[in-house]
Order: structure tokens, then sequence, then C-alpha cells
């Protein structure tokens, strides 16, 4: 998707206060905001917003020796999310509908994004476990999303942010139990950035048990089809089902030609334009 004005403002704002907040040397911080605000003014013709967080990364490590450190803030969201696992579980299987009830929390949790709201503490989950119980998936996606789980044998997830990945694992295993013959492939990202999740984070939360764990190899804070592994391609193109999980995901793959189930917090102004949904609510589309 398009790169604009409202994304480039967002990565800006969001990431100086980030890094504001943990750096403490001032010319460094100085060259930091110097080069980070003329990259979002004038950004490559062809960027989204994930690419564009990527380089404000590069810049980051560039000046001040490593990544910008989101390690503290994803553990504590896998923890936080984690300890409530089982408890939502029992809900969920509980309901009338498991996988809506299960959709719901997982649109819901996307919510914890550090790429345009860098200020998130434990208050967030608490608004995730709210904001789920209202959320609406829906009703032709959703009809459409549990009658392709009836015929699959194969489920591609895309995923996408720390803590969000619990509430997507807790999907999986209702999935597992209703469509027992569906192998799940879940894709995380292939280095850090922001607290967007990796192979660690799939076996911190206990992924592994319930899906196979494949990196996309990038540090893209998506799919950016140019870059990602192979393996990647092939789930895209022979996957009976794939759901992308969060913005990074819809942004570099909506309109790309693939059949996938995007499932989302609107998070801005203009992804709610785009999909006529008021913002901070959770959306679940089909891209046909």
């Amino acid at each position: 998707m398009e790169l604009d004005e409202e994304c480039k403002g967002c990565l800006y704002g969001s990431q100086m206060h980030k890094v504001e907040s943990t750096q403490t040397d001032a010319e460094k911080l100085a060259e930091f905001k110097k080069q980070v605000k003329l990259l979002c003014e004038n950004p490559p013709a062809h960027y989204c917003a994930p690419i564009l967080m990527r380089d404000i990364n590069g810049i980051h490590r560039k000046i001040f020796g490593a990544d910008i450190d989101y390690t503290r803030e994803k553990s504590l969201f896998n923890r936080a999310l984690s300890a409530l696992e089982e408890r939502l579980f029992s809900e969920i299987m509980q309901s009338s509908d498991p996988v809506a009830a299960a959709l719901k929390f997982a649109m819901a949790a996307n919510y914890i994004d550090f790429a345009r709201m860098s200020d998130l503490n434990e208050g967030a989950v608490e608004y995730v476990i709210s904001a789920a119980r209202r959320a609406v998936p829906n009703a032709e996606t959703l009809e459409s999303f549990k009658e392709k789980l009836k015929k699959a044998n194969s489920l591609c997830v895309l995923h996408d942010n720390c803590g969000e990945i619990v509430l997507d694992k807790i999907l999986i295993r209702v999935i597992k139990r209703l469509y027992p013959e569906i192998k799940v492939t879940s894709v995380v990202r292939g280095r850090p950035i922001i607290n967007d999740v990796t192979a660690a984070d799939a076996e911190e939360v206990g992924l592994y048990g319930y899906a196979e764990v494949v990196d996309n190899g990038t540090d893209v804070a998506g799919t950016y089809l140019k870059e990602v592994r192979p393996e990647v391609k092939r789930l895209l193109e022979t996957s009976d089902v794939i759901l992308s999980k969060g913005l990074g995901n819809l942004e570099t793959l909506y309109g790309e030609g693939y059949k996938i189930f995007y499932a989302f917090t609107c998070k801005c102004k203009h992804v709610s334009r785009r999909f006529n949904a008021p913002l901070f609510s959770a959306v679940f589309a089909e891209e046909l």
C-alpha cells in the first residue's frame, strides 16, 4: 500500500519518542533526528511504511551501533498475554462459535504496535481484551473463512507483533482442535524490527507446539515480496488458506494478487478510509 503523509509523520514521531527515551548522547540524537526527518520527508517513490521503518532502524544502527531495542516491551507483552492464554482458550472453546471468538481476540491484539504507538504499557492488555469482546468480524468474510477451513489441508499465518502472537496462537489452537487435518505454518520476521515477532518470540510463547515456524529472512516490518525467502513465496502460492495479521503485512501484500484474509486493527486514518472502518476498530477482510 502507498506511503502517505500520515505514515511518515507517525513513524517519525513514534521512533523519536522511543529513541529520545533511551539515548542520552545529545550530538548523536541530533544527528539521528536530522537523518530520520530527511528520510521521512523524502522517501523513495516505491516505499511503504514497513520499508521506511526498516530504514529508520538502519539509521539508528549506523549512529548508535545497535538496533532500536524493543526487547523489554516484547518480553513484557509476550508474558502478559501468555498468562491469560489458558483462560481465554477455555472461554473461546465454550463459546457458540469458537473460530469467530478467537478471531475477535486475534484482530484486537493487533493494537499492540510500537511502530505507531511508542508509549504502550501493560494497560494495553486490558484494552485488547475489552476491544476483543466488542469486535464483530465481518459476517460474510467469517463465513468464507470457515468454509475454506473445512476444505483446507494447509493454513499459512503471517504474524505481526509481540503479545499479539499469543492471541494468534490461541486461534491456531482453536483451528487445529476443530480441523485437525490442517497443517499450520507460521511466518515470522527474519530479524528483529520494532516489536515484530521473530522465531525467538514464537519459541517464548510456545507456538512451535502448534505450527511449523518459518522466518521470512528479512528485517522489514511486513512481508516484502522482493526480499522474502523463496519458501515464503511458495507458501503464499500453495497454501489453501492464508491469514495475514496486522498492518505491516497488509501494507506489503495487499494488491499483490494473493487470495488472503486480513485481520488487523485500524490504527491509521488512511487504512480506516480504505476499509471504511472506524479508527481503532478491528477489521476482518478478504482479498479475492
